[in-house]
C-alpha cells in the first residue's frame, strides 16, 4: 500500500499546497472525546519533513516549504472520511455510529510552493513509482496540462488590472472549448481550501485562477530569454510589468489612469466577441451563380461544441432565450454590440445594420474578395470567429500554379554531363487545380475580377500572378541548365519560380531515371568490380563504387559520407580503375587528405590497385611548376595534402584533373579558409568528397562541401545561411530541415556500421561511462582553480572586456581539465604519480583486466604531457612498453608503431593523442578503447573510437568514458548527450563555445561537488 497525495489550490492566493494521507492502524485511529480543538487535527495526514524531503527528491526545482492548510472534509463529529484512493487501499470508513456525516474543518500539515512551480512538480509526479495520486492532484496535472498548451499556443493577452490602487501587469489567457469540459470534471475536494462550505468558489472560476497564474508565469519566463529593452514611458513600464519579477506598473496618478483606459479600449474587441461559453461569427457563403449576391450570415458559436450555432434571425426571435440568457448574457444586446464594432472594420456590415433586426449582409464579388482577404483576418484577431468556404481554405488563394515538364536531349545521356548542360522545358499553367488554355485564361483575366467561378468552382485571381502567368504562356518554350530542373524535381512539396508556384514536375527520358535514381541509390544498376582491382568488395561496397560511377557519369558531385571504417578508400580505389580500364580516362586523379594519412592512402592504393601509377606530392623534396607537370605524366594517381593544396595551388591549377577526391573532407568546412578555396578552384571532371562527419559543427561546413562537389547548387553561402542554416539551427524549422534533404539527399551517400542489413559481421560496439573521483588534492586544486578564476572572469566582464574574459575562461577550463587528469599535469613538477588521481587509479585496475585477458587497449588524451607521463607509468606498472603516438611522432615512427601494434604478438597498450591518432588508422587489434579525457565533441570521439571499430574487427569492441564526477566534466558531458540530435553534435570542436556562457552559468558548470571527492 502507499500513501495517496493530494494538492490544493487555495482562493485568492498564489500557492500551492500539497498534503498526503497515509496508511494507519486502527490502534492510531482518533478515539472520541469529550472535548475537541476548535479545528483538530487530520489524523491521517503524513508528517511534514518527509513530503519536503519527498517533493525535493523528483522535483528539484520546486522550493517546498512547511505549511498548514485548514481544509472542509466530510467526517464524523470525530475522524474525517478517507479518500476513496484511501479506501481502495484498505482503509474503512470511519464508524458512522458516532454520527452522520458532515462537513467539517481539518487542519493538514504539509509543504506549500508558488503556483508558477506546480507545473515542473504536477508533470513530474506520474514518473514516480509507488505514488498515487489522489482525484484532486490528478485534476491538477490535467489542468497544467491545458496551461502548457495555451502557453506553448500562445493564447494569451497582455493586461492590466487594478489591486490596491496600483497597476498591475500580467498575462490574460484566451480559454479553448476545452475549459469548460475540464471546469465540470473537477473534484469536490479541490474546493475544500475555504472558510466554510458555502464559500466554495465554483469549479471555473477556481480552475481560471489557477491556469492564469500558471500561463503567466510561463510567458515571463519565455520573455526572461529575450533581450527586450523597456523605455521609460508608460508603455515600457508596463512592458517590464509584463516580463519582469515584479508585476506592478511604476505609475501613479493620471498617467496611470490613462494607460488603464487605453488598455481597455484595445482590448475591448476581445469582450465584445464573446463571452466564455459563446462567439460571435460570421459565416460566408459563395452563391451557385456568378450574378448572385454573397452572403454574410450573423451566428453564435458555442465554445465548447463548436457543432451548436444558433442563427441571428433565432436570436431576434428569442428561441432558445433561457438556454442562451444561462449561458450568454443579453445575447441580442451583445450580438448588435459586436456587430457594430465589426462594422468599423468591415462597411457591408454597417450597411446592413439599418434595419431592425439585422441577421447578413449581401456583398459583391470584390467585397466578398476583401472579405476573404484582409477582413477575415482582422475580425479573427478581434476574437471573433470567421467561417469561410472551404475551397478558400483548401488552396484558392493560390488558385494559379505551374507544372513543369522537361525534356531530356537524345545525346546528352552518351557524353559526360555537368549541371550547366541545358534541357528543354515548357510550362502547362493550372486554375484551381484544373489546367487551363491561353485562352480560357485570358477570357478570365478579361473580366477584371477577383473572384471567378470556373467549371462550377470558386477560384481566386491575384493581378500579381495573373501578370506571372502570361509571362509564363509567353515563354512555353525554352531551356534551363540541369542544376535549375533538379532543384526544381528534388525540392519538396515545390519549387518556386518568381510570383509563380511550381507544384508538380515531370521529367522524360534519361532525365526521368537519373531522378529515379538520385531520389533511390539502393536500386541502382550495379557495376561488377574492375578485373584489375585486387580484394573482393562486400555488396554494400559495390552499390557504393556503383553510386560513384553513376554521379560521375552524369557530372555531378558525390559526397561519399560512410561510417568510419565501411571502406570508403577501396571504393574510390574501385571508382580509379573503372575510369582508367572501362572509362579509358588518361588524364590523372588527384587525392588530397590530411598529412597524416598521405602514407596510408600510398599503401591501399598499392595494396588493391598495384598497377594504378601513384605518385606523392609531399615532403620537402617534391616537384613544382614545370617539373611537376612533366612527373605527373607518368602518373595516374597524384597524392598531396591539405597544408600543400593552398601552398602549391598555382602548381595544382596548371592541371585538368580527371578526378578530385577529397578525404577527410571536413577539413573544408569553413569556406573562408585558404585550403578550402583552393579546393574550390581545383579544375576537375569529377568531383568526390570523402567523410564520415559530413556536418560536425554547423549546417555552414554541409554548404561548404556541397559547394565543392556541384557550384553554386545550393546558391551563395548568405542564402544558404538565409534559407536554411538559420531557421533550423535557430528556430529548429522542420520545413527548412525537410527542404534541405531534398535537396542534398542524393548527393550523399550514408551508411553506418550499426546498420546489420549493410553490414552483419561487424561484431558490437559497447559504449560505457566510467565515472571516476577525485583525491583529496584534485579537489582542492579544482576549488581553488575555479574561485580565483571566476573571480577574474567577472571583473572582465564588469570591465566589458570580452576578449579578456574569453581568455581567462579557456585557461580556467584547461586547468581544470588537467587537475581532472593528475595533479602533476597541472603542476608540471615532474612528482610521483600513483594514489593523487582517481582517473589514474582506475585506469591502472581495468588495464590489469586487459592484460589478464590478453586483451588489446587503445588509449587516447588530448594532452601530450599526459601521454608522456601514462607511458612512463604504465611501463613501470606492467613492466611494459605502451607504445606513444602524438604530433611530434615522425611519419616513419609512425607507420612502425601501427605495424607492430597491429602484428600477433604487438604491445598490449598503444597511447594515442586524439588529433594525431584519432584518423586515418586501422588498429583492429585493439577490442578496447579508453578516453583518458573527453574531447567535447562526439563527431571526432567517435572517429577517434572507430580506430578500432570498423572493417576487419572479429571481438566486440569496449569503450570506456572516463569522467570525473561532479566536475565540469560530468556536466558538459549531460550538456553534448542532450544537444546530440542537431547534425550528430552542435558544440564546436573544442571549447570555445563555453566562453559565450553567462558567469553564473559557467559558475554552475565548475562547481565541484564536494561529495564526489574522496
Amino acid at each position: 500500500m502507499s500513501n495517496i497525495f493530494h494538492g490544493i489550490v487555495g482562493p485568492g492566493t498564489r500557492r500551492f499546497f500539497v498534503w498526503a494521507e497515509r496508511i494507519v492502524e486502527p490502534g492510531e485511529m482518533p478515539q472520541k472525546r469529550g472535548r475537541q480543538a476548535r479545528t483538530p487535527l487530520h489524523p491521517f495526514a503524513a508528517p511534514t519533513d518527509w513530503l519536503v524531503g519527498w517533493v525535493a527528491s523528483f522535483s528539484p526545482a520546486t522550493r517546498a516549504t512547511a505549511a498548514e492548510a485548514t481544509l472542509w472534509l466530510p467526517s464524523t463529529p470525530n475522524a474525517p472520511q478517507p479518500s476513496p484512493e484511501l479506501q481502495a487501499e484498505g482503509v474503512a470508513s470511519p464508524d458512522e455510529s458516532d454520527g452522520k456525516l458532515a462537513f467539517k474543518a481539518w487542519k493538514i500539515p504539509g509543504v506549500a510552493f508558488d503556483l508558477t512551480e506546480a507545473l515542473d512538480f504536477l508533470l513530474a509526479l506520474p514518473s514516480q513509482t509507488g505514488v498515487t495520486p489522489g482525484s484532486d492532484i490528478a485534476f491538477w496535472r490535467k489542468a497544467a496540462l491545458y496551461a502548457l498548451e495555451l502557453a506553448a499556443a500562445q493564447s494569451v493577452l497582455p493586461s492590466l488590472d487594478r489591486q490596491d490602487g496600483q497597476l498591475i501587469g500580467l498575462w490574460k489567457v484566451e480559454h479553448t472549448a476545452h475549459f469548460g469540459e475540464l471546469a465540470a470534471l473537477m473534484p469536490p475536494l479541490c474546493r475544500a481550501a475555504v472558510d466554510s462550505p458555502e464559500a466554495a468558489l465554483p469549479p471555473a472560476r477556481l480552475l481560471d485562477g489557477f491556469v492564469q497564474v500558471v500561463v503567466d508565469g510561463l510567458t515571463r519566463e519565455a520573455a526572461r530569454r529575450l533581450t527586450l529593452r523597456a523605455p521609460a514611458t508608460p508603455g515600457g513600464k508596463w512592458l517590464k510589468a509584463l516580463t519582469g519579477d515584479q508585476r506592478g506598473v511604476a505609475l501613479q496618478g493620471i498617467q496611470a489612469d490613462r494607460l488603464f483606459t487605453d488598455w481597455q479600449t484595445w482590448a475591448k474587441p476581445a469582450q465584445v466577441a464573446g463571452n466564455a461559453a459563446f462567439k460571435i461569427t460570421f459565416r460566408l457563403d459563395a452563391p451557385g451563380d456568378e450574378d448572385q449576391p454573397w452572403h454574410l450570415q450573423y451566428l453564435l458559436q458555442a465554445r465548447d461544441d463548436p457543432s451548436l450555432i444558433v442563427r441571428a434571425d433565432q436570436i431576434w426571435r428569442g428561441e432558445n432565450s433561457a438556454y442562451l440568457q444561462e449561458r450568454f448574457d443579453q445575447p441580442q444586446e451583445r450580438l448588435l454590440t459586436g456587430l457594430g464594432y465589426a462594422a468599423r472594420l468591415f462597411p457591408p456590415i454597417e450597411d446592413s445594420l439599418r434595419g431592425v433586426a439585422p441577421t447578413q449582409a449581401l456583398l459583391r464579388s470584390g467585397e466578398a474578395y476583401l472579405f476573404l482577404r484582409e477582413v477575415a483576418p482582422l475580425l479573427q484577431g478581434s476574437g471573433f470567429n470567421v467561417l469561410l468556404p472551404r475551397w478558400w481554405a483548401g488552396g484558392a488563394r493560390s488558385a494559379l500554379s505551374a507544372r513543369a515538364k522537361v525534356k531530356a536531349p537524345k545525346t546528352a545521356a552518351k557524353s559526360l554531363l555537368t549541371l550547366d548542360t541545358l534541357v528543354n522545358y515548357e510550362w502547362e499553367v493550372m486554375l484551381g487545380g484544373q489546367p487551363i488554355s491561353r485562352q480560357e485564361f485570358e477570357a478570365l483575366a478579361a473580366l477584371k475580377q477577383p473572384l471567378v467561378m470556373l467549371r462550377g468552382q470558386w477560384v481566386a485571381l491575384d493581378e500579381r500572378q495573373m501578370e506571372a502567368t502570361l509571362k509564363f504562356f509567353q515563354r512555353s518554350h525554352d531551356q534551363i541548365r540541369l542544376q535549375d530542373a533538379l532543384q526544381m524535381a528534388l525540392d519538396d512539396p515545390a519549387a518556386q519560380n518568381g510570383d509563380q508556384p511550381v507544384v508538380s514536375i515531370e521529367l522524360t527520358g534519361w532525365l526521368k531515371s537519373l531522378l529515379e535514381s538520385l531520389r533511390q541509390p539502393n536500386k541502382l544498376d550495379l557495376l561488377p568490380p574492375p578485373d584489375s582491382l585486387h580484394g573482393q568488395l562486400r555488396p554494400y561496397q559495390v552499390r557504393g563504387f556503383s553510386w560513384l560511377a553513376f554521379m560521375r557519369r552524369f557530372g555531378l558531385g558525390a559526397c561519399l559520407a560512410d561510417d568510419m571504417g565501411l571502406g570508403k578508400t577501396v571504393q574510390t580505389i574501385s571508382l580509379l580503375l573503372h575510369a582508367r580500364d572501362d572509362l579509358k580516362v588518361k588524364t590523372p586523379a588527384l587525392i588530397v587528405c590530411p598529412t597524416s594519412v598521405v602514407g596510408n592512402w600510398r599503401r591501399e592504393l598499392n595494396r588493391f590497385a598495384p598497377d594504378l601509377k601513384v605518385m606523392a606530392h609531399h615532403g620537402s623534396e617534391r616537384e613544382t611548376g614545370k617539373a611537376f607537370s612533366k612527373q605527373i605524366k607518368k602518373h595516374q594517381v597524384v597524392v598531396t595534402s591539405y597544408p600543400l593544396l593552398a601552398r602549391d595551388l598555382e602548381t595544382l591549377l596548371d592541371v585538368e584533373w580527371s578526378t578530385v577526391i577529397l578525404d577527410e573532407a571536413q577539413n573544408i568546412k569553413n569556406a573562408a579558409t585558404k585550403q578550402a578555396q583552393a579546393a574550390q578552384a581545383l579544375h576537375a571532371a569529377s568531383r568526390i568528397a570523402l567523410t564520415g562527419t559530413p556536418v560536425e559543427n554547423r549546417l555552414s561546413e554541409l554548404w561548404s562541401i556541397l559547394n565543392f562537389l556541384n557550384p553554386g547548387y545550393l546558391g551563395s553561402e548568405t542564402q544558404f545561411r538565409r534559407t536554411y542554416a538559420g531557421p533550423i539551427e535557430r528556430g529548429s524549422d522542420e520545413q527548412a530541415a525537410k527542404r534541405l534533404r531534398h535537396r542534398t539527399g542524393p548527393f550523399i551517400l550514408r551508411r553506418v556500421k550499426t546498420d546489420k542489413s549493410i553490414i552483419a559481421d561487424l561484431p558490437e560496439k559497447l559504449e560505457m561511462k566510467v565515472y571516476c573521483n577525485l583525491t583529496t588534492e584534485q579537489g582542492t586544486l579544482y576549488e581553488a582553480v575555479v574561485k580565483d578564476s571566476l573571480d577574474s572572469i567577472q571583473q572582465a566582464e564588469d570591465e566589458g572586456d570580452h576578449m579578456s574574459r574569453r581568455g581567462l575562461v579557456l585557461s580556467m577550463l584547461l586547468k581544470l581539465k588537467q587537475i581532472c587528469n593528475h595533479p602533476a599535469q597541472f603542476l608540471k613538477d615532474d612528482s610521483a604519480l600513483d594514489g593523487r588521481s582517481g582517473k589514474l587509479a582506475r585506469l591502472k585496475e581495468m588495464l590489469e583486466e586487459v592484460y589478464a585477458e590478453g586483451d588489446r587497449a587503445l588509449v587516447f588524451t588530448q594532452f601530450a604531457e599526459m601521454g608522456t607521463l601514462l607511458q612512463a607509468y604504465l611501463r613501470d606498472s606492467f613492466y611494459d612498453e605502451p607504445l606513444w603516438l602524438h604530433g611530434a611522432t615522425r611519419t616513419k615512427d609512425r607507420e612502425a608503431m601501427i605495424q607492430r601494434f597491429q602484428a600477433m604478438h604487438g604491445p598490449t597498450v598503444f597511447l594515442l593523442s586524439i588529433k594525431a591518432g584519432g584518423v586515418g588508422l586501422n588498429l583492429t587489434r585493439a577490442n578496447h578503447v579508453f578516453h583518458f579525457d573527453r574531447w567535447w565533441n562526439p563527431a571526432v570521439e567517435n572517429q577517434a573510437t572507430d580506430r578500432a571499430f570498423r572493417i576487419g574487427q572479429t571481438r566486440n569492441v569496449q569503450v570506456h568514458k572516463f569522467i570525473c564526477a561532479g566536475t565540469l566534466e560530468e556536466k558538459i558531458d549531460e550538456m553534448i548527450e542532450s544537444k546530440k540530435k542537431l547534425a550528430e553534435s552542435i558544440v564546436g570542436a573544442d571549447e570555445s563555445w563555453l566562453t559565450e556562457l553567462s558567469t553564473s552559468d559557467l559558475r554552475t558548470l565548475v562547481t565541484l561537488r564536494a561529495a564526489e571527492v574522496d
